[in-house]
């Protein structure tokens, strides 16, 4: 099940420019019903910019690491953290000489906030 934090993450990815070319099988949120999540089966003769209009895609982990590696960074590490009584995904992006580290309570939700 997706849950709402991711489909907020999607849909800021989607404010901040991330490119979506719609596809059969792709995995999307209704814009006006958020927690409508399906899979795209069905163009309905929409364009691809009317399906961004009504659709907010949720990319898969290896859509994600497309992206990432489509700015030229590096999925250093992706993996369970386990700490003192907590739990979390971490990823570590590096980009040039820099890295970025974010954890979530999913590894989508984790290298989707590294990407961001």
């Amino acid at each position: 099940m997706i849950g709402l934090p991711f489909i907020e993450l999607a849909e800021s990815l989607d404010i901040a420019g991330l490119v979506w070319q719609p596809e059969i099988g792709d995995e999307v949120s209704h814009r006006t019903n958020r927690r409508q999540v399906s899979i795209l089966v069905d163009p309905e003769g929409l364009s691809p910019s009317e399906l961004r209009q009504r659709y907010i895609w949720l990319p898969t982990i290896e859509q994600l690491v497309d992206q990432i590696e489509a700015r030229q960074a590096i999925l250093f590490h992706s993996g369970l953290e386990l700490g003192a009584g907590n739990m979390v995904y971490k990823t570590v992006i590096q980009v040039n000489s820099n890295q970025i580290e974010c954890s979530g309570e999913s590894l989508r939700l984790s290298v989707g906030l590294a990407l961001k």
